[in-house]
């Protein structure tokens, strides 16, 4: 993976948090929730009643479009994965891309999780993630994208961003 820093030292990136490395569990997608060890929230388990959170419903509408096939929230992890659709994700530019992952990510660190982007043809392969150190101020976050084999590209999102 290839390191890419603007104003920040490498101390600074290695001191967020790497993507968790566990695959997308495709198990998650397709099992009825009431199944599940752990708890999970997918968007055919939001409350109705009440708020749920994390809530992507709003974000998915503006950024994901076709884009996003659905998602998964891990509360104890506090991690969002992402599903998105590769027949609209396969032609985005580097930009496009870091810029649906980008806007995912602020909606994800807004309730302090971590977020990651995968394909559902490809569970073992991580697209993309937006993944914050959450103790200290400010929060620190980089996001790393994958571009083809094991080649990527990752930076430090600036502080200049506002927190959720």
């Amino acid at each position: 993976m290839t390191v890419l820093v603007a104003t920040r030292s490498v101390a600074e990136l290695s001191s967020i948090p790497q993507p968790a490395s566990d695959p997308l569990n495709l198990d998650h997608l397709d099992r009825p929730p009431d199944l599940f060890d752990e708890p999970i929230i997918r968007p055919d388990t939001v409350s109705q009643d009440h708020p749920t959170e994390p809530s992507l419903w709003w974000a998915a509408e503006q950024f994901g479009g076709s884009l996003l096939n659905t998602w998964l929230a891990y509360p104890e992890e506090q991690r969002i994965d992402l599903v998105i659709n590769p027949q609209f994700w396969t032609p985005l530019d580097y930009l496009e891309r870091y810029q649906f992952v980008y806007q995912m990510g602020v909606v994800a660190r807004s309730y302090r999780y971590n977020l990651r982007v995968f394909s559902r043809q490809q569970p073992q392969r991580l697209l993309a993630a937006y993944t914050c150190q959450f103790q200290g101020s400010p929060i620190r976050c980089r996001l790393d994208i994958a571009r083809g084999g094991t080649a990527g590209l990752s930076r430090l999102v600036p502080d200049s961003v506002p927190p959720e």
